[in-house]
């Protein structure tokens, strides 16, 4: 088997290219184009904030109910989402009716977040968003590590329903199954039940 070789011959160049004065000629009036019509793209960031795309992932944010409060119930699903493991959540019990827990601890590394996104849709109370911050400079390593009381943020409402019953019956889809009444003897209920 023959190895086959090809020769490239050098193109033949004329005396006005030889001198390659027109290239050089045609690369500075392309430069000068660019002086005259100079429009700055650069953004002086302390002074300057650039706007940002509505759908950009920053810094996360826990957005407060109608009282004020956490809205997260310690369902530990972002956590588990999380392909980092950057989530750590520790579940206390909770006083209020109709919600079991709520976190005591939720801190989130972001030495390992990448901001993906994937905790805020496990979410399913509306109670994490990716937020539009995203300034994480730190001298230290545990300043990279943010508590919930970073996050929480009571001027976020969330829209999203706390339960889906009463949801349902205010959008005349199902019936009410609390009453105002029943809420309230639920509330006095000890847990020690005797059978009768």
């Amino acid at each position: 088997m023959a190895i086959k070789i090809k020769v490239m011959e050098p193109p033949e160049l004329t005396w006005y290219e030889k001198m390659y004065l027109p290239q050089v000629f045609s690369g500075l009036i392309i430069t000068l184009k660019h002086l005259l019509r100079f429009r700055p793209i650069t953004i002086q960031y302390p002074e300057e904030v650039k706007e940002l795309p509505p759908r950009y992932r920053g810094i996360h944010v826990m957005p407060g109910d109608d009282e004020g409060e956490i809205r997260c119930v310690a369902c530990k699903l972002c956590e588990v989402a999380c392909p980092t493991q950057a989530i750590s959540i520790v579940a206390e019990a909770a006083d209020d009716y109709g919600i079991e827990r709520r976190p005591k601890v939720y801190n989130i590394d972001f030495m390992r977040c990448v901001f993906c996104g994937f905790c805020v849709e496990a979410c399913p109370c509306d109670a994490l968003r990716m937020g539009m911050k995203y300034e994480l400079a730190s001298y230290n390593r545990a300043g990279l590590v943010h508590t919930k009381e970073v996050f929480f943020d009571p001027n976020v409402k969330s829209e999203a329903p706390r339960d889906n019953a009463n949801y349902l019956y205010e959008k005349g889809m199902g019936e009410i199954l609390d009453s105002p009444e029943v809420a309230e003897k639920v509330k006095d209920l000890s847990g020690n039940y005797t059978s009768s």
